[in-house]
């Protein structure tokens, strides 16, 4: 891995230059939570700097909604190039702040490069203009209108890639922004800004602010923006929707939590189903919205594929992010360590069985470090805290159902509307829960986790607000305008009552 070292803070890119607050209002104290004794930095913020990063975007605002198509396009490609440039370094500081093994930061980067041609092409062609003869000499026209101005909200576990994919999109339909990163990931943040002053956007275009909850609230509300793009947990989302309830007009897309199902019928390949249900449980020492939580087996082979799952369980391989053989690193901070233990409390007050205990554990170096969980419930679901909250720890249930029905019905049960998955040979049963289960994202045979930013992503009820990102980003930083068109006026038609000029 490269070495990272102490980050020199440089401060918030604001009009199109990296600077440092002159009146602080705090700090984010940034450790390795593979290892604790390793400082990577200290980085003030300033409330104020949110003031002046919007006062930017407006101003920068008309002119980047004007320009060509090409002429963003060729800014944001110098951004691709600065990222690409920069790909090895940008993995290795998101592996050693997040705790992730370098592999999978090298994955997180290779999706954002990703999304670029992606939002070039496939997006950009999904809010494409077009017209459609109306007769009587009228034309119908459908285009795409930026919005203006958009905060982006980020989150820890895909520091840089979730709040990226709400960029790029924005930034390529017309809009300006500005960015907070979340503030357990400031060293991301300040590499991201690094990365933006590098590929020379206009002044204003792309600002970043850094800051805790209190700068990402200041910015929620800031009159000046015309959107909030926030990816996180469903009680920051409602309370960003809370706080802009008297702004109306502002577009809020929210990707938020899951609780996410897996249903593994009687003819299902077991070594498949567990092999993607211990994949999706523990991928990202479970902190991810796609987690697997919930699976529902039914009762000819819950058995045989508890078996596989405490095995699999069991194996997962656990080190600091420098370890070429981790598979799961720590969780980002104490206070997540002490909610898995929690978890294994409400577990147990559940009457679940510990088939694989889990919870805290030393790890090579002190840090936040746990052990999987698995718990068998002998006892129907039940909206407990336990079996309802999303908790971003690596933890799942297994639960013997009698039908497959039961099974869908147990899925849909919940209040999120994430991720599913279902493992049948039968397409028959895969397309039944397809009409049955309300959730964004439905996998046949496949992990919860492991999107494509070439399809929507996103979920209901509390797993979001039908503003899908992944492809359809540019869905929502654009709004339709549509217009009746008559090149060449001929005679105004003759309506009753109504006088005539001739």
């Amino acid at each position: 891995m490269a070495e990272l070292g102490l980050f020199e803070p440089r401060g918030d890119l604001v009009d199109g230059r990296l600077a440092l607050p002159e009146r602080p209002d705090g700090e984010l104290a940034c450790v390795d939570p593979g290892d604790t004794r390793e400082s990577l930095g200290a980085f003030p913020f300033a409330l104020e700097s949110v003031e002046r990063a919007a006062a930017a975007a407006r101003r920068a605002w008309p002119a980047w909604r004007d320009a060509a198509p090409e002429t963003r396009a060729a800014a944001i490609l110098r951004f691709r190039d600065a990222l690409h440039a920069e790909a090895e370094r940008f993995a290795s500081v998101v592996s050693r702040e997040v705790g992730k093994p370098l592999w999978e930061a090298r994955s997180e980067v290779a999706a954002m490069l990703a999304k670029f041609e992606i939002t070039l092409a496939d997006g950009l062609a999904l809010v494409a203009e077009r017209s459609l003869p109306l007769g009587g000499g009228q034309v119908g026209r459908w285009r795409a209108g930026a919005r203006g101005v958009f905060g982006v909200i980020g989150p820890f576990n895909f520091p840089g890639h979730l709040m990226h994919g709400h960029i790029v999109p924005a930034l390529a339909t017309g809009n300006c922004v500005v960015v907070k990163p979340s503030d357990k990931t400031p060293a991301t943040g300040q590499l991201y800004a690094e990365l933006l002053e590098r590929a020379a956007f206009p002044p204003g275009v792309a600002n970043l602010v850094q800051g805790d909850a209190g700068v990402g609230a200041a910015l929620a509300v800031h009159r000046a923006l015309d959107g909030v793009l926030f990816t996180g947990s469903y009680a920051a989302g409602r309370r960003i929707l809370e706080a802009t309830l008297d702004q109306p007009w502002k577009l809020v897309a929210l990707e938020l939590g899951g609780k996410n199902g897996v249903l593994v019928c009687a003819d299902a390949d077991l070594d498949a189903a567990a092999h993607a249900i211990a994949f999706g449980a523990c991928l990202t020492a479970g902190q991810r919205c796609s987690s697997t939580s919930r699976v529902f087996a039914e009762r000819a082979i819950v058995d045989p594929l508890a078996e596989r799952l405490v095995r699999l369980f069991r194996g997962i391989a656990i080190g600091h992010s420098s370890d070429p053989g981790a598979f799961m690193g720590p969780l980002i901070s104490a206070a997540a360590r002490e909610r898995h233990a929690l978890v294994l409390q409400w577990a147990a007050a559940d009457g679940a069985e510990a088939l694989v205990p889990g919870g805290p554990c030393d790890g090579p170096r002190p840090g936040h470090y746990v052990r999987p969980s698995l718990h068998r419930l002998r006892r129907p679901p039940a909206p407990s805290r336990y079996q309802s909250e999303e908790h971003f720890v690596p933890d799942a249930f297994l639960c013997e159902v009698d039908s497959v029905e039961a099974g869908l019905a147990a899925i849909e049960a919940s209040d999120f509307g994430l991720v599913a998955s279902v493992f049948t040979r039968s397409r028959g049963i895969y397309e039944r829960a397809a009409r049955t289960l309300r959730v964004g994202c439905l996998n046949w045979n496949a992990p919860t986790v492991g999107a494509s930013s070439k399809l929507p992503f996103g979920g209901i009820k509390r797993s979001g607000n039908d503003r899908a990102a992944g492809v359809a980003s540019t869905l929502y930083t654009t709004f339709p305008q549509a217009s009746l068109e008559v090149a060449e006026p001929g005679p105004p038609a003759k309506v009753p009552g109504f006088p005539s000029l001739a």
